[in-house]
């Protein structure tokens, strides 16, 4: 299952940056997803952060196994690309009984005129047999609700007080 979203936000890549690298901000955007915010590292321009998301609104098939929330670990690496932004491997994963849901794949900040756009592809996948596709379909879904309430705390934190 594929994830590709796009983002424009005011500013210069290295301000976006200096939000996706800063350990306050981490711990804001797990706040923002309604998650407990369990441990956050930021070692320069790679980041760690431990949440346990909560689980309401997931399909019912699967909120039966997983309880009322899931913990997953997410790492960012974040290296100079060629045209003056930054590009980013990126890695999330949670195991739920046993079986691995992964989301990996690249983002990256480009400077769009006085403008940064950020982009994010990646690929999940549910090492679950017969509703890995549908477990798969479940993580898309939660993984997008992140982005759009991290595109709202980034907006606020730019536009400044």
């Amino acid at each position: 299952m594929a994830i590709d979203s796009t983002y424009t936000w005011a500013g210069a890549p290295a301000a976006v940056l200096k939000l996706f690298t800063d350990e306050q901000f981490l711990r804001d955007r797990g706040a923002a997803i309604g998650a407990q915010v369990e441990e956050v590292r930021v070692a320069g321009t790679e980041t760690t952060s431990r949440l346990a998301a909560p689980t309401a609104g997931i399909p019912p098939v699967f909120a039966r196994f997983v309880g009322s929330s899931v913990s997953f670990v997410e790492r960012t690496t974040w290296t100079p690309d060629d045209d003056g932004g930054y590009r980013a491997a990126f890695d999330a994963r949670a195991e739920i009984f046993g079986r691995a849901a992964v989301v990996s794949g690249v983002r990256r900040l480009v400077a769009d005129g006085t403008s940064t756009r950020s982009t994010m592809t990646a690929d999940v996948s549910v090492n679950a047999p017969l509703i890995g596709g549908q477990a798969a379909a479940a993580v898309q879904q939660l993984v997008e609700l992140v982005l759009r309430r991290e595109d709202e705390l980034v907006r606020t934190r730019l536009a400044g007080p």
